[in-house]
């Protein structure tokens, strides 16, 4: 079973059950997904480079490195958008920096820079844990259109 943070927890009850939606999905759990914060406008995920999420070289899939900056995105917004809201992506640029190794985890970060009354504008950053500090892999931004919530 996954379990959510205490600062997902404290989300409203929508916000928590889309957060306990994100990782479920079956994508998700196999990149062993964990959502570690969602509060005040920023997100922290982390996720394993594994056999699922790596290439054929052994190294982080750039496909992942996309799907998981948008899930940072996501539940940024996800713990500042009201109510009856939710965000859909219209456009994500994501930059591959470096590369990850299939045993790594890759911490995510993600941060609303603004939402307006029809579109979110956030940014993330994936980096990698090794004996020098962080390693940064990969950026991204990325851009939601608020549309009334499915649930």
């Amino acid at each position: 079973m996954h379990e959510l943070s205490a600062a997902v927890v404290s989300l409203t009850e929508r916000h928590a059950q889309a957060a306990c939606r994100i990782v479920t999905h079956p994508l998700h759990v196999a990149c062993e997904l964990e959502v570690l914060a969602s509060a005040e406008g920023r997100s922290e995920i982390r996720f394993a480079v594994n056999a699922f999420t790596g290439n054929v070289i052994g190294t982080l899939h750039g496909g992942i490195l996309y799907a998981m900056a948008d899930v940072a995105a996501f539940m940024a917004l996800l713990s500042v958008i009201p109510d009856g809201l939710h965000g859909v992506t219209a456009d994500i640029q994501v930059s591959v920096l470096r590369a990850a190794k299939v045993g790594e985890k890759v911490l995510v970060r993600g941060k609303v820079d603004r939402i307006g009354r029809t579109l979110a504008n956030m940014r993330v950053e994936a980096l990698v844990d090794c004996p020098e500090g962080e390693r940064l892999i990969g950026t991204a931004t990325v851009v939601k259109s608020l549309i009334p919530a499915p649930y």
